[in-house]
């Protein structure tokens, strides 16, 4: 009884030492032990009735504030929401946020990847995985039946104890093993692949949010380089125009032959921009193709067509910190780790208590093996063992405080991962609103240096001043019509960055594929 007796003290004072740490989990903060020391006679009757050991987890509620920081931007029409009450945005809304850019083909891409992208369904598998794992746990709690046969010799080789006794033993029947979960070790490490399996479909959710999010900024980035490529072309053609001018006033004696060369020299110069874009481009097509899972060049067809940037109009989008929090697939991914390695260190504590077995056969056993199928060799037998341990040099132990280490890794993580949703929101919010005021104020510089360019150029013409007054206002105007077109895409990319921090896409779902499980685990 010496050896039992002192592997329940140790575990009473894992126990409580397991209690604090569970309240410094709840609280965030380290405090000091002030817990009564468990009785030896209470961890008994625990063990009589069965109970499973180490802390129950409470999930974690992150203490935020309740708006966001970035200012509001009035030429936008985006409003920060201050309260879940005012304007926020469901989990539902955010399911398909990408129709609201009005882009027919951006929606059949969207539903070709949800259907054929090969990180969703890496995603899928590692449910059925984790699915599978979870059912191979909750097995080991009911008992294991065998089919056994078997035959032996046996002799006696001692020849002082009834010498020359020689035999064979022969049987057959089915043989069962059940280890009571009395102390709930393999309830514990249920619990925890239950918490896995439920990852396992965040982690699928966040696959859709962040392919949803990747797909439509590669679209975007595609049609802005095809833009480009059009601005490009457009402003390289009116520098064709200024050279044929220069060339014509040169040969009446009008103008030089040093006004023939610049207008050569920076059409040259904007025509060199064209192949870099154009392999930027295809870069951007073939990233396409990988996120909606085909092959090179299966979309070259449907995209070869320029399209302007798809611009989705000024709404309230913003939900609280909070809800943003809970809508976010990484955290619930954070959050059920956390879950898992508490349940990990209850199973870890119950390893100090001893193990119960009950085994039992039910057969045929004979020491002839012709004899063996008669009703005299049937045969049955139960048996009951405990094991206890004594002497481990601290493995026990060790393996404690290695999943005390775990959980607290795994709760410093979710603790990170809440800080880093909201600085990625905040982040998000303000680059979306500074751009939005920044294309506007491009827009209005465009249309001032288009004007500009002629009248640059009908002072040219009545010699009032130089074609270098009209090469510098084509090249400003290639400038600014580039931004522009970057500044929309930005705004754009931005406000997709958005919609990702918010854990928009979590809930997509492709008409061609469901991602329910076929069978409900008990």
């Amino acid at each position: 009884m010496l050896h039992k007796s002192y592997g329940l003290l140790i575990a009473a004072t894992s126990l409580r030492r397991y209690s604090v740490n569970k309240l410094r989990l709840q609280t965030g903060e380290a405090c000091t032990p002030n817990l009564p020391r468990l009785k030896l006679t209470a961890l008994i009757a625990c063990g009589l009735t069965g109970c499973t050991m180490g802390p129950d987890y409470q999930k974690v509620e992150p203490q935020v504030a309740n708006h966001w920081q970035a200012g509001q931007a009035p030429e936008t029409g985006l409003k920060t929401v201050t309260s879940p009450a005012e304007g926020s945005t469901s989990p539902e809304s955010l399911k398909n946020w990408w129709k609201s850019f009005g882009d027919a083909t951006l929606d059949h891409l969207m539903v070709v990847a949800l259907a054929d992208n090969l990180d969703v369904k890496i995603a899928l598998a590692r449910i059925d995985q984790a699915r599978a794992e979870r059912r191979g746990t909750r097995a080991e709690l009911f008992p294991t039946v065998n089919v056994a046969t078997g035959a032996q010799r046996q002799s006696n080789p001692f020849p002082g104890f009834a010498p020359g006794i020689k035999f064979n033993l022969f049987e057959l029947g089915f043989d069962a093993l059940w280890e009571i979960d009395l102390f709930g070790r393999q309830q514990r490490r249920l619990e925890a692949a239950s918490a896995d399996l439920e990852g396992a479909g965040e982690h699928y959710q966040q696959s859709l949010v962040i392919l949803t999010a990747e797909l439509a900024r590669s679209y975007i980035e595609y049609r802005n380089l095809q833009n480009l490529l059009k601005i490009t072309h457009a402003n390289l053609d009116a520098m064709h125009g200024s050279l044929g001018l220069t060339e014509k006033l040169f040969k009446e004696g009008v103008g030089t032959r040093h006004d023939v060369v610049r207008a050569r020299a920076q059409g040259e110069t904007t025509e060199a921009q064209i192949p870099a874009l154009e392999a930027r481009q295809i870069a951007a097509l073939r990233q396409l193709e990988v996120l909606v899972g085909q092959q090179p060049g299966a979309l070259a067809r449907e995209l070869s067509q320029a399209a302007a940037i798809p611009v989705m109009p000024g709404q309230a989008i913003l939900t609280s910190p909070v809800e943003t929090l809970r809508n976010r697939p990484d955290l619930r991914i954070a959050e059920r780790r956390l879950a898992a390695a508490t349940a990990m260190q209850g199973s870890a504590i119950a390893e100090l208590f001893p193990k119960i077995s009950l085994s039992a056969f039910l057969g045929l056993r004979n020491t002839d093996i012709e004899s063996l199928f008669k009703s005299a060799a049937f045969s049955y037998g139960t048996a009951a063992s405990l094991l206890q341990p004594l002497l481990n040099f601290g493995r026990i132990q060790a393996g404690i405080d290695l999943t005390e280490a775990r959980q607290q890794e795994a709760y410093l993580a979710y603790q990170k991962g809440v800080l880093e949703a909201l600085q990625e929101t905040e982040t998000a919010l303000t680059r979306y609103l500074k751009e939005e005021i920044r294309r506007q104020l491009l827009a209005r510089s465009v249309a001032d240096q288009q004007e500009s360019v002629r009248l640059s150029q009908l002072r040219y013409q009545e010699g009032v001043s130089s074609f270098l007054d009209v090469l510098d206002a084509q090249r400003a105007l290639y400038v600014v019509e580039s931004e522009l077109a970057n500044s929309q895409a930005a705004t754009a990319i931005n406000l997709i960055a958005l919609y990702k921090s918010l854990g928009g896409g979590a809930n997509a779902t492709s008409p061609q594929f469901n991602p329910k499980p076929k069978e409900k685990d008990s």
